[in-house]
């Protein structure tokens, strides 16, 4: 085989360079601060450099087992919480709502409904609607009343008719010391020891309040007689403890509580603070849709609520 003078000028040009890149690669390996590649540079046999060499891939591997491992938990974005338990006392005594579960009284109501069931032809007036009448009937005639601008707690029940028996820690309360409000489910329902807008003839209660630990006893007559027909199917009042500041959200929260037993309910308070953006999409903004809701009930000091914000959007 006959070499070309061409190519054995380049193989020796190529021999010549090898050893300058050596050089230049053993001289960065001294001279670095990375872990082992001195020790592998300066190794005079061949199980020193066997030594540094293993060193060298076992600690760069752990090195970017944690580089990785730091990249992916970036991009996880962990959550980090701190819980602790703080001991309130004296603490404010939370706000207790209830309804009767019948939204409608029957004395009440019977006569307007009559008289709007004879004006659309569906009785002769002699009472027999009521063994016929539906729950789509009552509420038509539920919906023409509030397009003529009326009210419909006209037909709840009243709280002084409700309320035979009430105390806090031993001490008689009346009904001023509740606040009314409508629920879209169970009519007029009543709140006690609710938040109020700049009134300071109507403070908040405190649980230690006159050397006691916390204690409303409210006894109600539920008026089962007075239920409309075709409407409920059972007797009974709905109740739902909650925050002073907090819209009561009877309709999804509330317990039910059966009549003719007595009920116990307990509380526990907690406070959880989320941070803003950009850190969470959390915000105590209140928006104008809910400001307005908010003004309805009756002066109330009521603040932002997330449940109160999925309503909201859900109509």
């Amino acid at each position: 085989m006959i070499s070309s003078p061409i190519s054995d000028v380049a193989e020796a040009q190529l021999k010549s360079k090898l050893p300058h890149r050596l050089s230049i690669i053993r001289e960065f390996a001294l001279n670095t601060t990375a872990h082992a590649l001195p020790g592998i540079a300066r190794s005079e046999s061949s199980h020193n450099r066997i030594f540094w060499s293993l060193s060298f891939i076992s600690f760069t591997g752990i090195m970017m087992y944690f580089v990785v491992k730091a990249i992916l938990a970036y991009f996880d974005y962990p959550t980090s919480m701190d819980t602790s338990f703080i001991s309130e006392w004296p603490q404010e005594f939370p706000a207790f709502s209830f309804c009767n579960i019948s939204p409608l009284r029957f004395d009440l109501f019977r006569e307007p409904f009559e008289n709007y069931s004879i004006m659309r032809n569906m009785t002769t007036g002699n009472g027999s609607i009521w063994d016929s009448v539906t729950f789509l009937d009552l509420t038509k005639f539920l919906i023409e009343s509030l397009n003529r601008n009326e009210t419909l707690d006209k037909y709840s029940y009243s709280l002084s008719s409700m309320m035979y028996k009430c105390s806090f820690n031993d001490i008689p309360c009346s009904v001023n010391d509740f606040i009314p409000f409508t629920s879209f489910v169970y009519g007029l329902c009543y709140t006690f020891n609710a938040a109020l807008q700049n009134n300071t003839d109507r403070a908040i209660v405190y649980a230690n309040q006159d050397g006691g630990d916390g204690k409303l006893s409210i006894g109600l007559y539920i008026h089962s007689h007075q239920y409309v027909p075709s409407l409920m199917e059972g007797f009974g009042a709905v109740g739902l403890l909650h925050d002073n500041t907090q819209l009561p959200s009877i309709e999804s929260a509330g317990v039910e509580l059966a009549s003719g037993k007595r009920h116990k309910l307990g509380y526990r308070k907690k406070t959880t603070h989320l941070l803003s953006s950009p850190y969470t999409a959390c915000t105590d903004k209140i928006p104008q849709n809910m400001q307005a809701m908010l003004e309805y009930y009756n002066n109330t000091n009521y603040g932002y609520s997330e449940m109160l914000c999925y309503q909201l959007c859900g109509q």
